[in-house]
């Protein structure tokens, strides 16, 4: 006799189905949410599993996950019943694995064909077939920490492996549940957690599960309940961090000028990201990717140069200009010294040249002026005044170091004279 689960949370529907299904021969078990179902499973061993896709405490499709990635039920199969009219979710749940999704209201006679031609069709599969063992799907139906936990709650051992965009591979190793090893390969495999948040940042690609026994070297010491904690904690504060962020392949451009400006700003070791930005932008992700080390470091790194504006999605291609010093300012602007300054010089030099002689001319008042001008002091520019404070700056040490010396020379003679007479 075929044992068929019935899973929703309506208890009159789940009744009423549980009594046909019987009366068609069937044996059937009921439960009101996926927790239950769980926890049904392992002493009933339903040969197909009818379910609700809106289930509470956990959504009909994350049941079937967990169902599938568990190698002692993953080839029960899923018949799904939905009043619900979203498409997405239906496809997805075929994407998944689900053998059929049925629209509610239905008639009973259609369900019991429905569940004959799956059950002789998986009955062909079986005997045609030799029994798969490895679970595989992609990363953006099912998170990694998604795994990782359906691993947890099934006790199982054996590798994940990963593969995502860009040639990035990883694997992670559980014994019983707890993951003992994470490696990638474009790290050292020396720290697993670091390995393993690489992998946990991983939003597409595929992967696949080999269950059995492990025989790996440990690079991660931490208990598995832990794991979980520290790794929802990290997903969640790198993810909060992206959304303030342009998408990860975004080209970003770096603003040397607001660099230079917010220097003070900036932390120490925020080098290596700087440099892996290239004059002709680079993605986010590749950034993340090529600085290693801490990715979540990394992102609030990034963040930090976006809100500064000193990294942008435009290429702004500024240049950094150093401003005048203060002490030229204060004299006038440096490019009216600069222009004034050879003319000064020139007007001076003409002027005392050749002084006329006060008798050669008729007019005295003709030559005063010019005489009298050659005679006074010239205006002095910024430069020269510079010059001059440099100059008794200069002075004035000398005569200080001269003193000092005197006074050392005169210590010398006075000590050894004192020490002659003793």
């Amino acid at each position: 006799m075929k044992r068929i689960l019935v899973v929703d949370s309506d208890e009159q529907v789940a009744s009423i189905l549980s009594i046909k299904l019987k009366q068609a021969g069937f044996e059937a078990a009921t439960a009101g949410n996926s927790a239950d179902a769980l926890r049904i499973l392992p002493e009933f061993r339903p040969d197909i599993i009818v379910s609700e896709m809106i289930l509470p405490k956990m959504s009909g499709i994350d049941f079937m996950k967990r169902v599938k990635m568990n190698p002692e039920t993953m080839h029960i199969p899923f018949v799904f019943l939905s009043s619900s009219r979203d498409v997405e979710n239906k496809i997805l749940a075929l994407d998944m694995g689900a053998a059929a999704v049925l629209a509610k209201p239905l008639f009973i006679s259609d369900l019991l064909e429905k569940l004959k031609e799956i059950l002789g069709e998986y009955e062909l599969k079986n005997s045609s077939a030799s029994e798969e063992n490895t679970p595989e799907g992609d990363i953006s139906d099912i998170s990694v920490l998604n795994i990782l936990s359906i691993l947890l709650e099934n006790n199982s051992s054996g590798e994940v492996e990963f593969s995502a965009s860009s040639d990035k591979h990883g694997v992670i190793f559980c014994d019983c549940g707890n993951v003992v090893r994470a490696e990638t390969n474009d790290g050292e495999n020396k720290d697993g957690m670091e390995d393993l948040y690489k992998i946990l940042s991983w939003s597409d690609g595929t992967f696949s599960v080999n269950y059995g026994d492990i025989d790996v070297e440990r690079n991660i010491f931490i208990p598995q309940k832990k794991i979980i904690e520290k790794s929802v904690e990290w997903f969640r504060e790198y993810s909060s961090i992206l959304r303030s962020l342009p998408p990860v392949d975004t080209m970003l451009f770096l603003d040397f000028a607001k660099f230079v400006e917010n220097l003070n700003k900036l932390p120490d070791d925020i080098d290596p990201v700087i440099k892996n930005i290239g004059e002709s932008g680079t993605k986010i992700s590749d950034i993340i990717d090529s600085c290693g080390g801490d990715r979540l470091r990394t992102a609030a790194y990034l963040k930090q140069l976006f809100e500064l504006s000193v990294i942008s999605a435009e290429n702004v291609n500024s240049f950094y200009k150093a401003e005048s010093p203060q002490w030229l300012v204060s004299c006038g602007k440096a490019a009216e010294v600069e222009e004034n300054l050879p003319e000064e010089k020139t007007e001076i030099v003409e002027n005392t040249e050749k002084p006329e002689e006060p008798g050669e001319s008729g007019e005295s008042g003709s030559v005063a002026a010019p005489v009298e001008e050659s005679a006074g002091e010239p205006k002095k520019s910024a430069w020269d005044e510079l010059a001059e404070q440099s100059s008794r700056r200069g002075k004035s040490g000398k005569i200080a170091l001269f003193v000092l010396l005197l006074a050392i020379a005169a210590a010398i003679i006075i000590f050894i004279y004192y020490r002659g007479l003793i």
